[in-house]
């Protein structure tokens, strides 16, 4: 499943897809369009989802906040309950005069913070028509060398009940979520800014690092969530590997998956380095096996955005002081919709694994390739599960 800068639902009661179609009114951001209804629908953001390249560093905060992510809603309803979660990547560039240089040069930390709102059109980031629905997530996003971060996820996860629907920021029918990001620092001088997605040494900018998602409960409806946890641990070790590399660190057994099924996942690993800077990369995926890494052809065909519950991003883990400093903590969010049930070529039903995935690697430009130590997988992370089924 894929279109651009749109969106995909799923409703349950025949799993109806609901693909966005391009909008008229806000660029580039999708607009909703329905074939059915259900108690629950599940949507995210389509691949490369990313509305914007950059973001301006402000001299204050949330001065210049800007949206990065939206997602059109389902016409909504008074009573409706809404559970979503996502990601970003924000990505700090420029720091010495080179070819991939986006923006004006600078050296002090930016100043990342993300939350989320309602609001009426994809480009709203505040004022009468939008309402802020989450908490926020921030962090400063550490310039200096050896212990630069470079690349800076945030990760959020919240719920909001729908009152009355004469009190929305929106139509019921023009509703959107927008994540919205904003980055400062009381040393800009104008012109700074930090990429949505992460830079390429040719200068370009990579997109689908980010993504939004969310669950529409509908108002007595019924549906309630059972909560699938594990901590334990698959591997310990992660090898330090440029090629290659990634190990199932979380797994959880889903036992009897059936169409109209939503997954909302959430996953923290811990992740501890020596030495040298180490670039950590995760994903979490949906598939048939407790050890696979990525989603099989089965599961690409029967579940939302082929089996992947959040994208591919990471950060660079740190010996010293950063906000990324070893241990480290990875946070993973996302959501799949189970479009049909799983059966094996008999017919009968198959259970899901739910895995997160990473690996890791040295980040130093003189590092020559050789042996390096790997990174270790401590005590205290884990992946919850909450499985959404209709009445």
């Amino acid at each position: 499943m894929s279109g651009g800068r749109g969106s995909v639902w799923a409703a349950a009661g025949g799993c109806a897809l609901v693909l966005a179609a391009p909008g008229t009114g806000d660029a580039g951001a999708g607009q909703a369009g329905f074939r059915g209804e259900g108690a629950l629908l599940g949507g995210a953001t389509a691949p490369h989802g990313e509305l914007r390249k950059t973001v301006p560093i402000a001299e204050r905060r949330g001065a210049e906040p800007r949206t990065v992510l939206s997602l059109p809603l389902p016409r909504v309803r008074a009573g409706d309950r809404l559970r979503f979660n996502g990601e970003v990547t924000v990505t700090t560039t420029c720091v010495d005069r080179l070819e991939r240089c986006i923006g004006r040069r600078y050296g002090f930390d930016p100043r990342l913070r993300a939350w989320v709102v309602m609001a009426q059109g994809a480009g709203t980031t505040g004022g009468a028509r939008a309402r802020r629905i989450s908490g926020g997530v921030g962090l400063a996003c550490e310039q200096t060398r050896p212990n630069r971060n470079h690349h800076c996820p945030l990760v959020l996860s919240d719920r909001f009940r729908v009152g009355e629907v004469d009190g929305l920021p929106c139509r019921p029918g023009r509703c959107r979520l927008n994540m919205v990001l904003s980055a400062h620092h009381p040393n800009r001088r104008g012109g700074e800014v930090v990429v949505v997605g992460a830079d390429r040494p040719d200068g370009s900018i990579e997109g689908g690092k980010g993504r939004l998602n969310a669950a529409v409960l509908r108002a007595g409806s019924g549906v309630e969530a059972v909560h699938l946890e594990s901590d334990r641990r698959r591997v310990r070790r992660l090898p330090a590997s440029f090629e290659g590399g990634q190990r199932v660190v979380y797994s959880r057994r889903i036992a009897k998956p059936a169409a109209g099924d939503i997954l909302l996942v959430r996953a923290r690993e811990r992740v501890r380095i020596r030495a040298l800077p180490y670039f950590v990369g995760s994903k979490v995926v949906v598939t048939g096996r407790r050890n696979a890494i990525r989603p099989g052809a089965r599961t690409r065909r029967i579940l939302s955005r082929r089996g992947t519950a959040t994208e591919t991003n990471g950060f660079n883990c740190t010996p010293g002081p950063s906000a990324f400093r070893s241990p480290c903590t990875v946070s993973k969010a996302g959501l799949v919709v189970v479009e049909r049930t799983p059966r094996d070529r008999r017919g009968r039903r198959v259970p899901l694994f739910v895995n997160v995935v990473s690996r890791t690697f040295p980040k130093r430009a003189q590092a020559v390739r050789g042996s390096f130590p790997p990174a270790r997988i401590l005590p205290g992370g884990g992946l919850d599960v909450a499985l959404l089924r209709p009445p």
